[in-house]
């Protein structure tokens, strides 16, 4: 419906009109200003309602800013601002309801009032008070852009001051918007990330970088050691050093790691060391003088632990910008452990993932094992961080069962009378109609390892409210593909009270959730993957967390793709009632709406029995969420019954 309104943009609404002798395209709006924050708001205002703006400078030096427009002049910020939103009744650049109108309003007042000088004298307070709001929001107000965010990021960007992840991440998705990049690039707070800006360079990429970079040059020593390593004499983690750059060089520091690489130019050593706390290696240079030099004459191949102790230097190497230099007579080198280097299976260079398996006690040294791992770890984090800040409560599940959750049959069998049997000459106990007796079992039944807990956790759902179950969960499925897994984690919410709308709403907020934590703490394996793995990838991360998700029926969704299928050659036929292949989904969310997609109402026929049926007793209230380049990667609905139920 958005798009339908967008399409018949044009008519002038009556706040804001132009004469009514003149079509709205003949609308002409002259913009009498300086060349400062309040014209970058009323600029990039205009360009995100699709107002064309003449642009002239004042007379006389400095003035209010002024919008003519149809005879009319209209004086101050704001008040520029909210007519512009309103020149087109279609544009939902004000909001699309009355409701979010009136608090678009609040926000133009407030950031004025907050934000409104060069030094805001409360401006951390407010930021603080902008964190809590914009926790679990993309925008200021409602689903989109509007021109509440406007105003503000054009504020913030101006201006030098420390902001919350939350705040951060709401304002370099303001500044990656089109408007924005169009005519505000210059604004982006910061030398680098101005000039990225208006260069065409994403602009959220570049604020997140300098915005991680920016604490390190307040880590102290007690923040920079490692929590227990008093073993060593108390080691900092690389992962720190590479983030704090230049800010620690003439510290002096002490790292302990596994040798990547080594190279002996007999009047200088130079070693690349890994502690697995990120994917980035610190080169460490080492004068044949240090104490412990000689011992590394052996056994100091690729794999072999060592201590370094020394002093931080800048590197004169464009790889890194800093480096260890070992050189003095209080600085010193030990090997913990050596390597035959002719015996140790990972040489420098890419190895294939077939051979990795083949050495599952050396693989998690490989940085795409130890990103996988790092990655993992913090979107287990997030899982419990997202469900915790909402009340949910963590409900643990069984992982032996004799309940098939979801009636496929596909399960893990648990039993004790295969081994009870080779010790009783390989004779299973059986029945008077020669079944299997399970009575001698262990658990004197059938028992399982569970495919899902979402059985059990529907019943504390039923007494607790809001829960979730994240563990294990295993199908015995014998199928081969990346899409099919034996063994897999799974997080599995319960909501009372709610409907689709809600599980559609909780779905999204914690994907969303997910990619930021992941953005904030992981970035550098983000990186990786995205220069080694799959390129594009943070870009498409980006474009996650940029807008709302798009939401449409499987009957909507199932027109389009007929309508499409002539250009898109699928390989299997769109019909109403089918079950949507991969090749579906993803042509909906990577080449229609080209962002993560809800679809929702399936055919009850396709969905499972516990479904609830809706008014039309065709379909029912299942969704599923589709994401670009993945597919299907949540789904879920209520169950039968009421909100209650």
């Amino acid at each position: 419906s958005r798009c339908s309104a967008k399409a018949v943009v044009g008519r002038p609404s009556p706040e804001c009109s132009a004469p009514p002798h003149l079509p709205a395209a003949m609308v002409v709006c002259t913009l009498v200003a300086g060349d400062d924050v309040s014209a970058l708001k009323i600029k990039v205002a205009a360009k995100a309602a699709g107002v064309d703006l003449k642009l002239e400078r004042p007379k006389g030096g400095a003035c209010v800013p002024e919008l003519h427009i149809g005879g009319r002049v209209v004086r101050y910020t704001n008040a520029v601002i909210r007519c512009i939103g309103r020149i087109f009744e279609g544009s939902d650049i004000y909001g699309s309801t009355f409701v979010e109108n009136a608090q678009v309003d609040s926000w133009l007042d407030w950031t004025e009032m907050e934000f409104g000088s060069s030094e805001p004298p409360n401006g951390e307070a407010a930021v603080e008070k902008l964190a809590t709001h914009l926790e679990s929001r993309t925008y200021l107000v409602g689903q989109r852009y509007t021109l509440a965010d406007v105003s503000l990021s054009c504020s913030l960007a101006q201006l030098k001051l420390s902001l919350p992840p939350a705040v951060q991440r709401w304002l370099n998705t303001c500044t990656a918007h089109e408007s924005f990049k169009a005519v505000g690039g210059a604004a982006l707070r910061g030398g680098k990330a101005s000039a990225s800006a208006s260069s065409g360079a994403a602009p959220a990429a570049a604020a997140s970088s300098s915005s991680a970079a920016a604490p390190a040059a307040a880590l102290d020593d007690a923040s920079l050691t490692a929590k227990y390593s008093t073993a060593v004499g108390g080691r900092v983690q690389i992962k720190k050093i590479l983030e704090a750059g230049e800010a620690l060089v003439g510290r002096k520091i002490r790292v302990c790691g596994w040798v990547r690489t080594m190279r002996d130019q007999k009047q200088v050593m130079f070693l690349e060391l890994t502690d697995g706390s990120g994917p980035g290696g610190l080169q460490v240079v080492l004068d044949p003088a240090v104490p412990g030099y000689e011992s590394l004459k052996s056994g100091c191949g690729t794999g072999a632990s060592v201590m370094c102790y020394g002093v931080l230097v800048k590197s004169p190497a464009a790889k890194q910008p800093v480096e260890l230099l070992l050189k003095e007579p209080d600085h010193e080198v030990q090997l913990f452990g050596s390597v035959d280097s002719s015996d140790y299976p990972m040489a420098k260079g890419k190895h294939s993932m077939e051979f990795l398996r083949s050495i599952g006690h050396l693989r998690p040294r490989a940085t795409i094992i130890g990103s996988v791992a790092r990655v993992r770890n913090a979107l287990a984090h997030a899982t419990h961080e997202f469900f915790r800040e909402r009340d949910f409560i963590y409900v643990h599940t069984p992982l032996i069962t004799a309940a098939d959750c979801e009636g496929a049959g596909e399960m893990f069998q648990v039993t004790t009378l295969m081994a009870d049997a080779e010790k009783d000459g390989g004779k299973l106990p059986m029945t008077a109609d020669k079944k299997i007796d399970y009575s001698k079992d262990f658990f004197c039944k059938p028992s399982y390892l569970t495919v899902s807990g979402q059985l059990s956790v529907e019943n504390y759902c039923c007494a607790l409210s809001n829960v979730y179950t994240f563990g294990p969960t295993f199908r015995a499925e014998n199928s081969h593909t990346s899409r099919h897994l034996a063994e897999f984690w799974m997080i599995e919410p319960e909501l009372a009270f709610a409907d689709i709308q809600d599980d559609m709403q909780c779905a999204e907020d914690y994907l969303k959730y997910c990619v930021r934590y992941a953005m904030k703490h992981n970035r550098a394996d983000l990186e990786f993957f995205d220069k080694q793995i799959e390129q594009g990838l943070i870009a498409r991360l980006e474009n996650l967390l940029a807008e709302p998700f798009q939401r449409l029926t499987y009957t909507e969704a199932i027109e389009i793709l007929i309508k499409e299928s002539p250009k898109a050659k699928f390989k299997v036929a769109v019909e109403w009632g089918m079950d949507l292949g991969s090749e579906h989904e993803r042509y909906l969310a990577e080449k229609i709406y080209k962002k993560p997609t809800i679809l929702y109402n399936y055919p009850k026929d396709i969905k499972a029995f516990y479904m609830r049926l809706n008014d039309d007793e065709k379909t029912v209230a299942a969704m599923d969420v589709l994401a670009p380049g993945i597919g299907e990667v949540i789904g879920g609905g209520p169950r039968g019954g009421g909100p209650g139920g």
